[in-house]
């Protein structure tokens, strides 16, 4: 979970610019908390008349935030998980675009709005931020007046957001794809040692692949040790004097 200390507005900005950042950020450099913190700071730069900003995941029926520019953003949306309800909930389970546009007088979720009133925010507009399909997001803004939010400013945060998702979806790909080649090499390098290993046994045993892989196989299970770790002992131990793992 990440935040920026409490502090003035910054000067606001283009939607297209704020866009173009985020198309900016790189992978290799960006964390996923880094981009989602981003995200929250330049929604809150680009939708008029927003004095916090955040950003929820819900995974696994849990909600998180994610990202907040400020701490009453962080307390507004754990007032919601804490009821189980609310706009940030429904907008992100819920795929719909969700407001509140004077909390004095909302009925619909009356815990929180009392919540929103008590601690200075009159109204707030959550919007759906798809992250993948086991994961909902969505991005909070919230403003210290009533009716904020204009039909401009929806549009604008409804903008941004679609393109944020898009940044964080290609984030994910890309932490997936860097995963999946990671696994990939370490599967290819197990089975490299793994054949090393039965090729040794083959000629110390004189006996045929299978025969090998089921004496590793074994050693594996006795030791209660990974089967590449008893074939990279094994194969380690040929310039000297080896204690067989199939014995």
């Amino acid at each position: 979970m990440s935040s920026t200390p409490d502090q003035r507005s910054p000067e606001p900005l283009d939607t297209r610019a704020a866009i173009a950042e985020l198309g900016r950020l790189p992978f290799a450099g960006t964390s996923m908390d880094a981009m989602l913190l981003r995200i929250a700071e330049l929604a809150k730069q680009v939708t008029p008349g927003v004095a916090e900003a955040s950003v929820t995941l819900v995974s696994d029926h849990k909600a998180t935030t994610a990202s907040f520019t400020g701490q009453l953003a962080l307390d507004l949306d754990e007032s919601q998980y804490s009821r189980g309800q609310g706009p940030c909930l429904e907008a992100a389970v819920g795929q719909e675009i969700q407001e509140i546009s004077d909390a004095r007088e909302e009925t619909r979720w009356p815990g929180h709005a009392q919540e929103c009133v008590a601690r200075g925010s009159l109204s707030s507009l959550s919007v759906p931020v798809p992250v993948r399909e086991s994961v909902h997001g969505a991005l909070n803004l919230y403003a210290t007046e009533a009716q904020v939010f204009s039909d401009e400013a929806r549009d604008v945060a409804a903008e941004f957001a679609s393109y944020a998702a898009i940044a964080v979806q290609n984030r994910h790909l890309y932490e997936s794809t860097r995963e999946l080649a990671e696994h990939l090499d370490t599967a290819m390098r197990t089975r490299a040692v793994i054949e090393q290993a039965k090729g040794i046994l083959m000629s110390q045993r004189n006996c045929d692949a299978a025969e090998a892989f089921n004496m590793l196989a074994a050693a594996s299970q006795r030791s209660n040790r990974k089967l590449r770790d008893i074939a990279q002992a094994l194969v380690d131990g040929v310039s000297g004097t080896p204690k067989d793992p199939a014995s």
